[in-house]
């Protein structure tokens, strides 16, 4: 193992200490943003020296980061994109114009980061988030970012990330997720989320649930926040707009919609420009948010899946898209790995998982790669009370998502859909590489 692949490894090892949520199971007291302050401060304030464009919401927020980094890489900026979570490499969640962070300038940053968080000892409270965050930004201001587009982690007002100065905030989709937390109605919820807000600073806000639209006017006036909606701010700037394909699937239309206002509201330019913005951010995809291959090889066994679909959702907006974008691109029947945590089931996935259950041929129920996972059994008896196996799949058992890819082999000449966590989709794209993740 080479000296870089031995830091890095072990910085990974250090930064696992503070036990993120996914793997530990342990919620992230949002309500304390001492330590995130502080050690910032002992930083040198990295936060200070990029502007920033900030994103909150429940859904397309990876994707529209994705999408406005794009954007402002093609206007010439140097430009850091801090997302999460990741796949399979942690360094996906630090972009620098596009490419992930090497592993030198990260071990850098992160040992630094590591160093002062350690003379804390436990005092004020940092999690692993804030220390994640602190090292996006150490690395961005090392690397002389000129613009850098945050994704918040969870909701917003307390998030790791809200503690900086912006340029603008985005508002994607706000659904129902992480509602032991942030709140039990979608208003409850927003509020949270619009707490990434500042008095003056514009906010773009993507199509929302019927409702949210009027209440969501009335929080920013009532703030002195500057309000463009996307529906109907796009149109009125982007007039040649012609979205063709077979099946766009319509999260997709949103963030590009919202990543293209975003632009025009903050930079004003003219319809060449614009155009160019247009077929840039048309190219751009996120892998495991419906992530749609074709001829997929897994290595191990010189095999191809013929069709595979790889998507993380595992709230009801996203659910209720993933079945939407399989009956457009005609990819019934299917044979469906499903995979979620203990806490995702409640009645709002009820009609989600019924709808797409109900398309599917076969259904190979796996354990998520996560102490908060639901149990095979949870899962069946989850899905059997909501009216999701009425039509009497196949169904298997297995106790692993290596075994799940094994058992779909058999049926690999018709789709595989693998769906109900990111961190179920990050661990199938491993396996396939035959790799281990970071």
């Amino acid at each position: 193992m080479s000296p870089p692949d031995k830091s890095y490894l072990q910085v990974l090892s250090e930064l696992e200490q503070w036990g993120s949520y996914e793997t530990s199971a342990q919620p992230r007291d949002i309500s304390k943003l001492e330590g995130i302050r502080l050690l910032l401060k002992d930083l040198g304030h990295p936060e200070r020296a990029f502007k920033i464009i900030h994103i909150a919401g429940t859904n397309g927020k990876g994707l529209t980061a994705t999408m406005i980094s794009r954007l402002l890489c093609i206007q010439g900026f140097a430009t850091g994109c801090y997302t999460s979570p990741h796949l399979i490499d942690i360094r996906e969640r630090i972009a620098l114009n596009d490419q992930y962070v090497s592993k030198n300038i990260f071990v850098q940053s992160a040992s630094l980061v590591l160093k002062i968080a350690r003379s804390y000892k436990g005092t004020p409270y940092l999690s692993y988030f804030d220390v994640l965050t602190a090292i996006a930004f150490h690395v961005f201001m090392a690397e002389n970012m000129e613009w850098v587009v945050l994704e918040t982690g969870l909701g917003g007002r307390a998030d790791s990330t809200n503690v900086t100065d912006k340029k603008i905030c985005v508002m994607t989709r706000i659904g129902l997720d992480h509602m032991e937390v942030l709140g039990r109605s979608l208003k409850e919820i927003a509020a949270e989320k619009t707490g990434i807000a500042r008095t003056g600073i514009p906010v773009i806000i993507a199509p929302q649930a019927t409702g949210l639209k009027p209440w969501l006017q009335k929080h920013f006036n009532s703030e002195n926040v500057p309000v463009y909606f996307v529906e109907d701010f796009f149109p009125e700037q982007f007039l040649e707009a012609d979205i063709t394909a077979d099946f766009i699937p319509i999260p997709w239309v949103e963030c590009f919609q919202t990543s293209l206002c975003t632009m025009q509201v903050l930079f004003n330019e003219d319809r060449i420009k614009k155009q160019i913005w247009f077929e840039a951010v048309k190219k751009v995809k996120l892998a495991g948010r419906l992530d749609l291959r074709q001829n997929v090889t897994w290595s191990k066994h010189s095999l191809d899946f013929k069709t595979m679909l790889l998507d993380g959702a595992h709230n009801r907006d996203a659910l209720m898209a993933l079945s939407e974008y399989i009956s457009k691109k005609n990819l019934i029947p299917f044979t469906l790995i499903l995979g979620m945590a203990s806490d995702k089931l409640d009645d709002t996935l009820r009609s989600p998982l019924v709808e797409l259950c109900s398309q599917a041929e076969k259904l190979i129920i796996t354990p998520i790669p996560s102490p908060r996972t639901a149990s095979p059994e949870m899962m069946e008896k989850f899905l059997d009370e909501c009216g999701a196996l009425a039509h009497s799949p196949e169904i298997k058992y297995v106790n692993s998502a290596e075994e799940a890819l094994e058992v779909s082999l058999d049926y690999r000449e018709q789709p595989v859909v693998v769906a109900g966590s990111i961190y179920l989709v990050g661990l199938v794209l491993q396996i396939l590489e035959n790799r281990r993740g970071s």
